[in-house]
């Protein structure tokens, strides 16, 4: 059954990862891209109390919720895609396996709790937080900000070498081309933080040098919930009279959930990976259904319960007063289709799905930094420099999990204005230089052009005449897509750039 349980990790892994190759354009996925993170109860339960309005996308979430009142931690010994990753990580770095339970290694069970309460007290207040715990959201926020990004670098450089070996070359072709038109991006993707999401991600990795799934025992509130509702489990370890107390079970436990009788087990902890069945000597460890009630406690007295609200109304206080600059607020121009600004924070997990996907069409979305203060913090916002918001595109509200981007119809998004696009005079070639460029004009989207000319004989500093195209914007008809800021020739700060002003949002379903 280890075996078994290795081989269904294996499988998950590869599920998510095709699934987040399949967030692309065109999409057409037969299971939705983004249904790992429909699945996260921990995303369902906090994005439902601080938007207080009941999210139906999130409904797979609450099925593995109750599978769990029976089977137990299954989801994180046999499905998560993090779980996996972090064993294979413990078994490069040799984990420690104490032979013995010490303080140490129980000293920091309790912090999943703590964290647990703290965001969802924040969550009552309307605090979104959940985005920096929930593995599945850091996981697909890694890999969209960092590991594809690299792997497609990698992949394009060797390709490149290979090109230039004649006998190679025709091969090399063939497989670049078809990469392109399956996997790789036409153009090398940036992320702004992806470096932050990477140390984030490493660290995870590198506690496993402290303990075995030092993530899953001691700071993951998915975990921790998921063990609340499995302590009324009907599947249980039962080890049979003929244990001999060598100690090998616990010894081996990835979740340190075995006592120290051996024979009982804290089902909150327990992960079902079956370790102590494969490497009990005498074959005396086996799972079966049993409708007894276990004595396993939540490792969280009532001080630390306090504290754990106590620091959720903190944190609460601490962002909701955070400083907002009123430049930065200007520049926080949001997906199309995304809700109203408190609705969008509620619901948003910053899981990057979106980000992913318009990273196929024009790489629009990036991860904010304080452009909407601390509450906004990792949010998807548009940035006109870096690229443009596809006009014929609408994925980004085909992939988000929770309803933060809506999912509008081709029409409806090319009606739905994110922004307005307004000229830098004193940067803008035929403002500041009075010479003739229609690049903005030429790569507007707008059927009706949403710049126009006004064509005046102006007289130049040399003091020859010339007639003059000066761009204006028909603010009414800009949608604030960005291509304008992509395709102006100039180096640096472009001519032209694009507020959040005049923004269109819908309403929340």
């Amino acid at each position: 059954m280890r075996r078994v349980r290795r081989i269904s990790q294996i499988i998950f892994l590869l599920l998510f990862i095709y699934l987040f190759l399949q967030a692309t354009y065109p999409y057409e996925s037969f299971i939705p891209a983004d249904i790992f993170l429909r699945s996260s109860p921990l995303i369902a339960l906090t994005t439902i109390i601080a938007e207080r309005n009941f999210i139906t996308t999130l409904i797979p979430a609450f099925i593995l919720l109750l599978l769990t009142i029976p089977l137990g931690r299954f989801f994180c010994g046999w499905i998560c895609p993090l779980g996996t990753l972090i064993d294979a990580s413990d078994r490069l770095l040799k984990a420690p396996r104490p032979k013995v339970k010490t303080r140490t290694t129980l000293r920091f069970r309790s912090w999943k709790f703590f964290i647990l309460g703290l965001v969802f007290v924040a969550g009552i207040f309307s605090i979104q937080l959940i985005w920096f715990f929930d593995p599945i959201a850091l996981l697909t926020r890694t890999f969209t900000t960092t590991f594809f990004p690299m792997v497609a670098l990698m992949i394009e450089s060797i390709l490149g070498v290979i090109i230039g070996i004649e006998w190679l070359e025709e091969m090399a072709y063939t497989v670049y081309d078809w990469l392109h038109a399956s996997v790789l991006p036409l153009e090398p993707h940036y992320f702004q933080n992806g470096l932050i999401f990477f140390l984030i991600f490493l660290a995870i990795l590198l506690a496993g040098k402290i303990m075995p799934r030092f993530w899953c025992r001691n700071l993951c509130p998915l975990g921790a919930l998921l063990g609340i509702f499995s302590k009324y489990r009907i599947m249980h370890r039962v080890v049979a009279d003929s244990c001999t107390r060598c100690g090998i079970c616990q010894r081996d436990c990835k979740m340190n959930a075995i006592e120290d009788d051996f024979t009982e087990n804290s089902t909150i902890e327990c992960i079902e990976c079956l370790n102590c069945v494969a490497v009990c000597p005498v074959n005396c460890i086996r799972y079966q259904v049993r409708l007894s009630r276990t004595s396993s406690t939540i490792d969280l007295s009532r001080r630390q319960v306090l504290g754990s609200a106590l620091a959720g109304v903190v944190t609460v206080g601490v962002i909701k007063t955070g400083y907002l600059s009123r430049d930065q607020k200007g520049a926080a121009i949001r997906p199309p289709g995304a809700l109203p600004e408190p609705a969008f924070l509620d619901r948003c997990v910053r899981c990057h799905e979106c980000t992913r996907i318009c990273s196929t069409t024009g790489s629009y979305l990036q991860p904010a930094l304080f452009e909407s203060g601390l509450e906004g913090l990792w949010t998807p916002i548009g940035k006109p420099r870096t690229g443009f918001c596809e006009f014929n595109c609408n994925l980004c509200g085909q992939v988000c999990p929770t309803g933060a981007i809506q999912n509008l119809d081709l029409e409806q998004k090319k009606q739905m204005k994110m922004g307005t696009a307004s000229f830098d005079k004193n940067r803008c070639i035929p403002w500041y230089r009075l010479e003739n460029c229609l690049v903005c004009e030429e790569h507007c989207p707008i059927p009706d052009k949403a710049i126009q000319f006004d064509e005046r004989e102006v007289i130049r500093p040399d003091g020859q005449t010339a007639l003059v195209k000066f761009p204006y914007v028909k603010e009414e008809r800009c949608v604030g897509c960005g291509m304008c800021v992509v395709k102006c020739p100039l180096p640096g700060k472009a001519g032209i750039f694009v507020s959040n002003v005049g923004e269109i949002r819908v309403e929340s379903v």
